[in-house]
């Protein structure tokens, strides 16, 4: 509205002579402001084209009506490409504050995670091993030493996990995390046994099948009241395979996916893979699926 007071005002002064034409110049500034731009592109088009026929109604020089339309334009355009910028800048800064955001939601995701993991196992370990340890103290006072110190050691690893963790540096190589893996099992009663190997699986892709392997074993140690445990590890040109299986409770439709089973599931998506639960008669069959 202002600007078209300032345009009109400058059409009404315009049979005084003088620089009439300089206020349809600032109302060609004031119409690049307009939104969308397609608007304030039509105004200073029109104050452009009103400028000049009002002049020539008035018998100006035709030199100085066409620069009066040549300001007018660039200006007003000059006002639109401003404005588009400032709004480019605004949607850039609201963009990066989302992206600074959303990595702090998924740093937070993947922290909890990891401590799940970590945790879990750690305590896991130790529960199991200290009662061992109390059940060997009247009967073999030795090994129940022994077990004593590898709660310690257990401690002690799980306090460097925990760190490891906190630092985003967590995801240790196929090949350990499976040895601990297997004697975690054995130290809960489990009979364990291995197929396959992980030396031939990348480290990138072992690590993630670590840590899916991580979590599988221990939901099986604390939930599953299994017997045996079977773990198979594939790999060809096109899929690094894990599978766990027990013979425990897991097909009598109890499972669900508690924060362990989908921070698993987060981490193989976000790798582009799968994990599938399905029943293993009696137990439970996991298998995590990475491209290779």
């Amino acid at each position: 509205m202002l600007s078209i007071l300032i345009a009109g005002l400058g059409f009404l002064l315009s049979p005084l002579g003088g620089g009439w034409t300089t206020l349809s110049i600032y109302a060609a500034l004031l119409l690049g402001r307009l939104r969308p731009a397609t608007s304030a592109t039509v105004g200073v088009v029109l104050v452009a084209v009103a400028t000049t026929g009002w002049g020539l109604l008035f018998h100006d020089s035709a030199l100085t009506l066409a620069i009066a339309a040549l300001l007018v334009v660039m200006t007003g355009m000059g006002s639109v490409s401003r404005e588009a910028f400032f709004d480019r800048t605004v949607a850039l800064l609201l963009t990066q504050e989302e992206v600074r955001r959303l990595a702090g939601t998924a740093e937070r995701e993947r922290m909890a995670r990891d401590l799940h993991d970590v945790i879990g196992r750690t305590l896991t370990l130790i529960a199991i091993k200290s009662d061992l340890a109390g059940k060997l103290v009247p009967r073999d006072p030795t090994a129940a030493v022994h077990e004593t110190l590898a709660i310690g050691r257990t401690a002690r690893d799980g306090l460097a996990d925990i760190r490891a963790a906190l630092a985003g540096q967590l995801g240790g190589s196929l090949t350990h995390e499976l040895q601990a893996s297997v004697e975690a099992l054995s130290a809960a009663g489990i009979d364990v046994q291995v197929s396959g190997g992980a030396c031939a699986i990348p480290g990138d892709t072992g690590a993630i099948l670590a840590m899916a392997l991580r979590e599988a074993v221990t939901n099986t140690i604390r939930h599953a009241q299994a017997r045996s445990c079977e773990i198979a590890i594939s790999f060809d040109d096109l899929y690094a395979r894990l599978a766990v299986a027990d013979d425990g409770i897991g097909d009598d439709g109890s499972v669900t996916d508690g924060s362990g089973l989908r921070g698993m599931r987060q981490r193989l998506a976000a790798a582009g893979g799968s994990l599938a639960l399905t029943p293993n008669n009696p137990g439970l069959r996991l298998e995590a699926l990475v491209p290779a």
